[in-house]
């Protein structure tokens, strides 16, 4: 029985909707005091590492590390440490998905590479500060997935590090906020 498109997202929006319900449950059983007790404050930055890194890759995995973040800040882990791995673990996984950009332009028929050669030329000649701006602001502003910006990155070639440096920083950023969003938001819901 094959699935459709549709079927196939219906499916994880219904995991996703499944999996905030149970961490809310949770939240709601357990504190989040008692959560990060139980794995350790220093096992807790490793762990929304990985679970960041794995996010990250939302082509293959979509995680919603930020929950972890937000539950592991309340509990006590230092936000601005949360904050640093998390964003390091999603940009991380972000590199996969400008590779998959980056090596699916060899299949490219040549209407679309010279689009994204445009593209490319295009954003060159604009100023530096725009270009690192709109790469911070996305991921640290946009309720989208980072692989809606770093695959046609990719595809256009452009520079890793000139994309990854401003991804980061705004990876940062976003999960900062999370962290702050779960100490005080956590103590005004529950």
């Amino acid at each position: 029985m094959a699935f459709t498109e549709k079927k196939k997202r219906f499916i994880g929006a219904i995991i996703l909707l499944i999996f905030f319900g149970a961490w809310l449950f949770l939240l709601y059983k357990i504190p989040a005091t008692e959560i990060v007790a139980r794995i350790g404050i220093e096992n807790s930055y490793a762990l929304i590492f990985v679970l960041a890194l794995i996010g990250g890759t939302s082509i293959i995995f979509p995680v919603p590390y930020y929950l972890v973040v937000a539950t592991f800040a309340a509990g006590g882990s230092n936000p601005f440490l949360l904050a640093i791995m998390a964003g390091t673990g999603v940009s991380l996984g972000d590199s996969t998905s400008y590779l998959v950009g980056y090596g699916g332009r060899e299949i490219l028929n040549e209407k679309l590479r010279r689009t994204f050669n445009n593209f490319y030329n295009w954003a060159m000649k604009k100023p530096k500060w725009m270009f690192f701006s709109v790469l911070y602001l996305y991921p640290t502003l946009s309720p989208l997935p980072n692989d809606m910006i770093v695959v046609p990155l990719g595809l256009a070639r452009f520079p890793y590090f000139k994309m990854i440096i401003p991804m980061w920083l705004g990876n940062m950023t976003f999960n900062l906020i999370a962290a702050f969003a779960g100490i005080y938001g956590f103590n005004f819901w529950f």
